[in-house]
């Protein structure tokens, strides 16, 4: 008897390998299914409502406020600042689901310039946003699938100040210069089509007195 029990071991233990091998099969199955399942509620989240494979590009955008800072350059005669300077960063994330690879194209629409006391009312429309490396848009290469592009987009603002409101030296003023609109297109090297999004920022400058 005891021989007996003592060569149903060995098949004992495989048989509780086996169960443990399904269980955890299982299991893993289980945390796929869970995963996939998230990721494709993020996207529907995010908007991404089509099947990437069989759809065209996607596209979510965002940008933030950005604040010029200081001018860098003043303009003027008989020493009466008229027109001043000013560079900064502005940082967009734009998400794009493309079928298949591509190109994403960022550039600037248009400003809209704020009406303010700090900028000249007979030149205020004449302030111009644009890309401070001289470049017509920012571009960059799209994969199959899904897409995260941090945009670091160089920006020279052109402002035509009001030389009775400007501070006092040692002194500095903040204020909103304007709405800038951008536009996003992504390009399907594929179908040959094209998908495009909107979005903007809000431009801020700092005015003060050059030492």
């Amino acid at each position: 008897m005891e021989n007996g029990d003592t060569s149903k071991k060995p098949k004992r233990i495989a048989l509780v390998l086996v169960v443990i091998a399904l269980v955890a099969n299982a299991v893993l199955t289980g945390i796929n299914v869970y995963l996939t399942l998230q990721f494709n509620q993020s996207l529907t989240n995010l908007g991404f409502h089509n099947n990437i494979s069989n759809s065209t590009s996607i596209i979510i955008t965002k940008a933030n406020d950005t604040n010029l800072g200081k001018p860098t350059t003043y303009f003027g005669q008989d020493g009466v600042i008229e027109q001043t300077i000013h560079y900064g960063t502005l940082y967009a994330a734009v998400q794009v689901v493309t079928p298949h690879y591509g190109a994403l194209t960022i550039r600037l629409k248009n400003f809209n310039v704020t009406e303010s006391e700090y900028l000249s009312p007979e030149k205020r429309n004449e302030t111009e946003i644009s890309y401070a490396d001289e470049k017509k848009s920012y571009v960059y290469i799209l994969a199959p699938g899904l897409n995260q592009i941090n945009a670091q987009l160089y920006l020279k603002a052109q402002v035509y100040v009001n030389p009775e409101k400007l501070p006092p030296k040692d002194e500095s003023v903040q204020f909103s210069l304007g709405h800038l609109s951008l536009e996003a297109e992504s390009f399907d090297f594929e179908t040959q089509t094209k998908v495009t999004s909107e979005f903007s920022a809000e431009i801020f400058i700092v005015l003060e007195i050059p030492q």
